[in-house]
């Protein structure tokens, strides 16, 4: 089915003490042609925090709907899709986090996931692998940094990579993440194959 282009705002930087307060996603074909775009503030229960990260208040999240309250909509849009992310482990640690705490069965495997930011190792030229640097050594013009749909628009540097693959234009044969994982070229593929084969659960509520 393609891809999901997903970044999260939160109200910090752990999945289990804080929590999601804006996801946006970016719908993209296997070629990376857009699909549609969906984003929604989100009411963290609690809080708010890292307002110097992304200018998020209370007064911002109080009328939101609450995670759970999006989790069908939020399921409609990943079922399916390899999920991307500039950073992948820190948005797909969110979501599944707040899948248990919402008695939701679903938990989004690495294998499913492609990370854009240590993708950059392979299909960019060296550099810093923030989401700015990778864009600007890309060429993919950023919008409002820090705000979810905005950062979402990651879905630029994956068809960047797309391209640079068909044209057979590499700067590594091979990268690895900050845990040392083994990062492959067109590691894209892959996780459309186990994206495709998840069991998106019906919901308990």
């Amino acid at each position: 089915m393609g891809y999901a282009v997903v970044d999260v705002e939160t109200t910090g930087l752990s999945p289990v003490r804080d929590r999601i307060v804006e996801i946006g996603v970016v719908l993209l074909d296997e070629s990376g042609d857009p699909e549609g775009e969906w984003q929604s503030l989100v009411n963290p229960l609690r809080g708010m925090r890292a307002i110097f990260v992304h200018g998020l208040t209370n007064a911002d999240v109080a009328d939101a709907p609450t995670l759970a309250d999006l989790l069908p909509r939020i399921r409609e849009l990943l079922a399916g899709r390899a999920l991307v992310a500039h950073n992948a482990t820190f948005d797909v640690g969110f979501l599944n986090a707040s899948f248990a705490r919402a008695g939701y069965g679903m938990r989004i495997p690495r294998e499913a996931t492609v990370c854009t930011m240590e993708l950059s190792k392979i299909y960019l030229p060296p550099g810093r692998h923030g989401l700015t640097a990778a864009a600007e050594r890309a060429g993919v013009a950023m919008a409002e940094r820090h705000r979810a749909l905005a950062d979402a628009h990651t879905a630029g540097l994956l068809r960047h990579y797309l391209n640079a693959e068909a044209d057979g234009v590499r700067y590594a044969e091979r990268a690895f993440s900050r845990s040392g994982e083994a990062v492959e070229p067109a590691a894209w593929i892959e996780a459309r194959g186990a994206a495709a084969e998840l069991s998106w659960p019906d919901f308990l509520f």
